[in-house]
């Protein structure tokens, strides 16, 4: 008859079990974190994208058009109006359908809304004149508002 001996549990393997525990546990938290980083910057940097693209579209829009056309409001639409070879078109900047939207036509074509190119989500899009200067208040999909002064 042989006698199998066996070893009981040290304190070495004790240590080295509870050390790859820890390390498993401390990995798992950092890919967690991690995630959970990325995930707020990428939001971040969405909302920061919205703002720039709504408040700079609209400015560099107007500068583009200062010299050739006249700025009109009409509610709460801003139109540029522009003379080409002696045939009038409009520019409508304005919110629809939760997006600010541009649209080039003629004069002689019937503004419809459900026709702009999107821009970028938008809630609101208020434009007034106080003589020269040009307030348009504006709102993005968060609801923060943001005012611009030409």
């Amino acid at each position: 008859m042989t006698k199998k001996y066996e070893r009981p549990f040290s304190i070495q393997q004790v240590f080295v079990i509870l050390v790859l525990a820890v390390f498993m546990v401390f990995s798992m938290l950092m890919v967690v974190l991690g995630a959970m980083c990325y995930v707020g910057l990428e939001e971040r940097a969405q909302q920061t994208n919205h703002e720039r693209i709504l408040c700079s579209f609209v400015r560099s829009t107007i500068y583009t058009q200062e010299e050739q056309g006249n700025v009109l409001i009409d509610g709460d639409r801003l139109l540029i109006e522009n003379n080409f070879d002696d045939e009038i078109y409009y520019q409508y900047l304005y919110v629809f359908d939760g997006a600010l939207r541009q649209q080039f036509i003629s004069a002689e074509r019937t503004f419809a809304p459900e026709n702009g190119d999107v821009v970028c989500p938008a809630r609101m899009f208020a434009p007034r004149l106080e003589g020269n200067l040009l307030i348009v208040d504006m709102q993005d999909e968060e609801g923060n508002s943001y005012t611009l002064y030409e």
